[in-house]
């Protein structure tokens, strides 16, 4: 049997990957393609349908971000590290991007 002190931090962990698996991104990103109003997207999974439906321009980030962020709403990486991807992939293509920094 685990001692308690490890069996609350296995616990508390999992509480966390589970929030991080549903949740959202500590900020949103607010992007903006063409002359359209900016879009705010808020998390892995709105990212990838932005991604499959209304990306514009350069495609070279485009293909990692869709891997990160799918893993993302799958739970093997954060929400943060998927945020970061999408950020990088919107700068590259040279959408009008607001980030702010969020909370890590």
């Amino acid at each position: 049997m685990m001692p308690r002190s490890q069996f609350e931090t296995f616990r508390r962990s999992r509480m966390t990957s589970q929030k991080q698996i549903e949740g959202t991104w500590s900020e949103p990103v607010f992007v903006q393609v063409g002359m359209n109003a900016p879009e705010a997207v808020g998390g892995a999974s709105e990212a990838l349908e932005f991604l499959a439906n209304r990306w514009k321009g350069s495609r070279r980030k485009h293909a990692f971000a869709r891997e990160i962020c799918a893993a993302a709403v799958s739970g093997h990486v954060s929400q943060e590290t998927a945020r970061k991807a999408f950020i990088q992939a919107a700068d590259e293509a040279r959408m009008s991007t607001c980030a702010p920094s969020g909370r890590s």
